[in-house]
């Protein structure tokens, strides 16, 4: 059965490090980073946050948390590649904004995922 308080969790998560994202783009590098762009990166991380939230696979939450943040982690690199936003900090902060959400949720929010 899904658990609907963490799927809000850990997409609210997921949109907040969407924001970090965009942050990191636009004034941590300096880059000219277009509105499209920055919805792009909110939308990705906060997919991402959704996805942990509805997903019961049967590992352990750190896990779980790192390898979802990892997939999306590299379809955001290719995306910020192709526009020239860089590669390698999506492909590295993807694991750690999906272990850090897995964490809030599972950890500090005590929603834990139901597992079938």
């Amino acid at each position: 059965m899904l658990n609907e308080r963490r799927v809000m969790i850990t997409t609210l998560l997921g949109t907040g490090c969407g924001l970090a994202s965009w942050a990191i783009c636009a004034w941590g590098m300096g880059l000219q980073v277009m509105w499209s762009q920055s919805m792009l990166l909110v939308l990705i991380n906060a997919l991402m946050g959704f996805t942990i939230g509805i997903s019961s696979l049967r590992m352990q939450w750190m896990l779980h948390g790192a390898i979802i943040g990892l997939i999306y982690g590299t379809v955001l690199a290719i995306f910020t590649q192709s526009h020239g936003l860089g590669f390698w900090w999506p492909l590295v902060l993807g694991p750690v904004f999906g272990f850090v959400v897995e964490l809030c949720a599972t950890v500090f929010f005590r929603a834990s995922a139901d597992a079938w």
